[in-house]
């Protein structure tokens, strides 16, 4: 079986807008769909809604057919720690009815989540299903959730195992870093493995990181990796 390749970007707001667009444009003359993790808030300061620009590339990308993935509700409640990473139900349910809440109101939906940092809580997975999200990305893997199972049925997810690859996001950006990654995405795909791989749209900015992780994902084709999104990853 070939591999699938996996391409996101998050962190797109004013500041970090054209460095997304760009790669997001280079993506799009390779054949490769990137899926755009969206969050309403970041930094304690900027907001979706208050960003026309931004929010109307958005909307273009996804009328063009464009996936994006809802990224948390504020990246930066938190600190440093990232926003769902130890979440228990309660709190969780709390940030994802404020965060569906106000994607619906600027008439945007989704059904897949991914955390920022892709750190997930147990209590997190546990209460997704009550807002419609059938498809879930962690750092591990992806939770794909099983058709007719019901929201109190304990196994209702299918899991795909796959680590994710990420520039920024939390984890590093350095030259040394981006070589593992491009090394790490070229194994993958030789082994048919689901290649998944992310940048924050932050570090994107940087010439040398954006043309690094272009190189990731053509490693990964080079290797006959077939890029999908997240919702058609494992093939369902």
């Amino acid at each position: 079986m070939s591999a699938q390749l996996l391409v996101s970007i998050s962190s797109i707001f004013k500041e970090t807008r054209h460095a997304a667009q760009t790669v997001a444009a280079e993506l799009d003359g390779q054949g490769v769909p990137v899926s755009l993790l969206i969050a309403p808030h970041i930094d304690g300061t900027w907001r979706l809604s208050r960003d026309p620009a931004t929010l109307e590339w958005i909307r273009e990308r996804i009328a063009g057919g464009t996936e994006w993935i809802l990224n948390g509700f504020d990246q930066s409640a938190q600190g440093r720690r990232a926003e769902f990473a130890q979440l228990e139900e309660h709190e969780a349910r709390l940030r994802l009815r404020g965060a569906t809440r106000q994607m619906d109101n600027l008439g945007l939906s989704t059904p897949i989540f991914a955390p920022p940092r892709w750190r997930l809580s147990s209590g997190t997975l546990a209460v997704l299903p009550e807002f419609g999200f059938h498809t879930v990305a962690s750092t591990k893997g992806v939770y794909v959730g099983r058709k007719g199972a019901s929201i109190s049925e304990g196994e209702r997810w299918d899991f795909v195992g796959s680590r994710n690859l990420s520039v920024g996001e939390g984890f590093g950006a350095p030259g040394w870093w981006r070589r593992n990654i491009m090394a790490a995405a070229r194994r993958g795909a030789e082994r048919g493995k689901v290649v998944r791989l992310s940048a924050s749209a932050r570090n994107l900015c940087e010439p040398k990181v954006a043309r690094d992780f272009l190189g990731a994902v053509g490693a990964a084709l080079e290797q006959g990796a077939v890029p999908v999104t997240y919702g058609k990853v494992g093939g369902k």
